[in-house]
């Protein structure tokens, strides 16, 4: 046996493992990235994470949806007991507007207190309020004279708040409307 021959065997012997694995690399690959861009049509499994909601807590969510006059609608969680809500009110007409803006359900075992505060920078004599079960709750009067509110929420009670105002005159600027909502 010469050399030729032998180092053609050693080469071999060493080659042909990673021609072979190349080789699989090059069937292999393209087959598992198609299977990962093929859509799941099945259903996904409910996944509780910690940290994002318990069974036994207040929950406030922010209630989506587009309106002609509020606009750019944030609700903010600042700590366990306080939230803020902000929205753009948008120029309008001489009229009355409401839109839903929070959905609040109690999964504690106990009555919840809601405080309200809420203001616009500027006074454009409009009378703005929340409004739940066809309760009004002034928050500030066409004067700007701003008012703090409370709402109580029953156990296992869900509420859906409206932001209201009312116009006497037109407004002809948009303004940006903040809100405070703490749990006592």
């Amino acid at each position: 046996m010469g050399k030729k021959e032998e180092f053609k065997k050693t080469f071999s012997q060493i080659l042909e493992p990673f021609a072979l694995g190349l080789l699989a690399l090059f069937f292999i690959l393209p087959i598992v990235t198609v299977m990962n861009l093929t859509p799941i049509t099945r259903q996904i499994k409910k996944i509780d994470v910690l940290g994002v909601t318990t069974q036994d807590e207040l929950v406030i969510r922010l209630v989506a949806g587009q309106h002609e006059i509020f606009s750019g609608e944030n609700l903010t969680k600042i700590d366990e007991t306080e939230y803020s809500y902000s929205a753009r009110i948008g120029k309008r007409g001489a009229d009355s507007y409401s839109k839903p803006i929070l959905e609040i359900q109690n999964n504690t075992e106990e009555k919840k207190v809601l405080t309200f505060w809420g203001q616009t920078l500027s006074n454009t004599r409009s009378k703005i309020y929340l409004q739940e079960k066809e309760i009004p709750y002034l928050l500030q009067d066409n004067t700007g004279e701003t008012y703090e509110q409370k709402i109580s929420i029953l156990p296992s009670e869900k509420l859906i708040i409206f932001l209201a105002l009312e116009n006497l005159s037109g407004v002809q600027f948009s303004e940006l409307f903040d809100m405070t909502i703490t749990i006592e």
